[in-house]
């Protein structure tokens, strides 16, 4: 994997600004103590030995972060599923793939379900990965909503993860985070950023893949976001490409996904890919061209698979 090193300079004003998305890489489950398979984890390592060892593949991940690399892309954002069930080996793991990758102030994380897969996550090691949800080296927690700016462009963190019952991969926000975010668009937006959102769950109900994978307060986010205006929300979750539009008070708001970054060829979901976003503002609007690259069905190569000229300006 070659390291991303080789970002532009973030300046205080681009008039273009780039942003690599990808998601849900579920590094290999490098280990889990008989302690730690006393609790809901060990539906998710059985899980793993069955069959997603087989679906997400780090030789595949390694790929993706290659070509991501050759974009030189001004900032990464990954929202989220880093680990499979939040054990102290898998945090040490997700740690050090994080320095080998970038350093805290190019890479943007929120966390997902699998980051906060049981209660005593943090203390089995989420917060080694506060750097980067924080852009801070020393940062030891986070408190979302998190922003990072890049240019002309706020990337806002939304933290989505809660402690979910068994069988279960839901997602909550809550709505103190929710007050949090209705002011930062409103300050980001007056400041003349263009907001962009990250999340790991879809952020509207009819984008979740099942009711128990859903956000429960997704109502509760598209009422802010109609109400503020996003220009983009990036999400995971759901392994899979997706653009829905939402019209919003400020214009339309692209809910954009990808699909895992580490997923192999032949499975139910599509092949692992990523998706680059450039960002400017012209006549007024932002315009966001979308770059989807992806694993060509038989594992070829990584490809182009798709390109959207979005904007902001409501129909």
């Amino acid at each position: 994997m070659v390291p991303i090193d080789t970002f532009l300079p973030v300046q205080s004003i681009i008039s273009m600004a780039t942003i690599a998305h990808f998601t849900d890489p579920h590094l290999p489950l490098t280990g889990a103590s008989p302690r730690e398979l006393a609790s809901k984890r060990i539906l998710g390592w059985l899980s793993w030995r069955l069959r997603r060892r087989r679906n997400h593949r780090s030789d595949i991940l390694g790929r993706i972060m290659d070509d991501i690399a050759a974009s030189a892309p001004d900032m990464l954002a990954l929202t989220g599923d880093v680990v499979n069930i939040s054990t102290r080996s898998e945090f040490a793991a997700a740690r050090r793939w994080l320095e080998e990758l970038a350093p805290p102030e190019r890479l943007m994380l929120v966390p997902g379900n699998h980051d906060r897969y049981v209660r005593d996550a943090e203390r089995a090691g989420l917060t080694k990965l506060s750097p980067w949800m924080t852009g801070r080296a020393d940062a030891d927690s986070a408190t979302f909503p998190t922003v990072r700016y890049v240019g002309n462009v706020a990337l806002i963190g939304v933290d989505s993860t809660w402690p979910a019952p068994w069988r279960e991969a839901s997602g909550m926000v809550g709505p103190e985070q929710l007050q949090r975010l209705r002011h930062l668009l409103a300050n980001s937006a007056a400041k003349g950023f263009c907001r962009i959102v990250l999340i790991h769950h879809p952020p509207l109900t009819e984008l979740a893949s099942r009711p128990r994978k859903a956000l429960k307060d997704a109502g509760g986010l598209r009422e802010v976001l109609v109400e503020q205006g996003a220009e983009a929300v990036l999400y995971g979750h759901n392994h899979e490409w997706a653009h829905q539009p939402l019209e919003t008070r400020t214009g339309i708001a692209h809910i954009l996904s990808a699909p895992s970054a580490s997923m192999a060829p032949g499975r139910k979901k599509p092949p692992a890919g990523w998706q680059l976003l450039e960002v400017q503002r012209k006549r007024g609007e932002w315009a966001m061209n979308v770059l989807r690259r992806g694993l060509s069905g038989n594992g070829g190569e990584v490809r182009e698979m798709e390109r959207l000229a979005l904007s902001s300006l409501s129909h």
